[in-house]
């Protein structure tokens, strides 16, 4: 019972960095929400591995994984970029909704919104499509569609990213709605798309695939230093270019 328990716990940790990101996001304070989604992305590895060693593997524990990954590498992704459209000019404006349905209802509300923010949700629904699918096949060495927390990472650090030296003249180019949309849409594809991508499990039988997981560590590290924690952003783009190779490589 109490080692069942620890995994849980991790998960539970895991959607606690979700619901704090989403409050930080909503302030605009894009590092803060980084920092708890790297967290939260840790936790959700831990709890799986722990969950292996402690041989405490259940479908409560798988659910409850996925439950926590929607919110953390699900709803904060779509909010980040909901702040982001809001943040490359899009006005807000107040829209009066009236319903009168005497005598049960009587509701009169202004809403403040930006509806072509709202776009950026398609990731949720995305993150949530892909999450379903995770749960009915059996888990392999690969992975088949980018995972969510990768998806997560790109969208948390790409404001940090658009902050740092090297970029602030281009950020107006990435920050308007042409480009917002572009990112949207290529997250929804590249997650629910059967396109294998390799996961940093080092595979003792497929040793050629491992030359390319230990590439992606390597080439890291100087992203990291040189770019700070944005540079995860550029990380997620470099997984997806060696998978592209990979994938070419065994074709031929």
């Amino acid at each position: 019972m109490i080692k069942a328990l620890i995994p849980n716990i991790l998960t539970v940790l895991n959607l606690l960095c979700g619901c704090f990101s989403i409050s930080f996001a909503f302030q605009f304070q894009f590092e803060a929400v980084l920092i708890l989604v790297l967290l939260g992305v840790f936790f959700d590895y831990l709890d799986g591995v722990v969950a292996r060693a402690l041989n405490a593997e259940s479908q409560f524990g798988k659910q409850l994984d996925s439950l926590s990954d929607i919110i953390t590498s699900g709803v904060v992704p779509g909010i980040i970029v909901y702040q982001l459209f809001k943040l490359s000019g899009n006005r807000v404006t107040d829209y009066n909704l009236d319903l009168n349905l005497e005598p049960l209802i009587d509701i009169d509300l202004i809403l403040s919104l930006s509806p072509i923010a709202f776009i950026a949700f398609l990731i949720t629904v995305g993150s949530a499509l892909r999450l379903a699918k995770f749960n009915t096949i059996d888990y392999t060495d690969e992975f088949e569609g980018l995972p969510t927390p990768a998806n997560a990472l790109f969208f948390a650090s790409l404001p940090i990213l658009l902050d740092n030296n090297y970029f602030i003249e281009s950020k107006e180019y990435f920050l308007n709605n042409y480009t917002l949309i572009l990112l949207v849409l290529s997250s929804f594809t590249l997650m629910n798309i059967p396109f294998r991508l390799f996961s940093l499990r080092i595979s003792t039988r497929k040793y050629d695939y491992n030359i390319f997981k230990i590439l992606l560590i390597v080439l890291s590290i100087p992203i990291i230093l040189f770019f700070g924690i944005g540079g995860f952003c550029l990380i997620i783009i470099l997984y997806l270019f060696l998978n592209v190779i990979r994938n070419l490589w065994y074709l031929l």
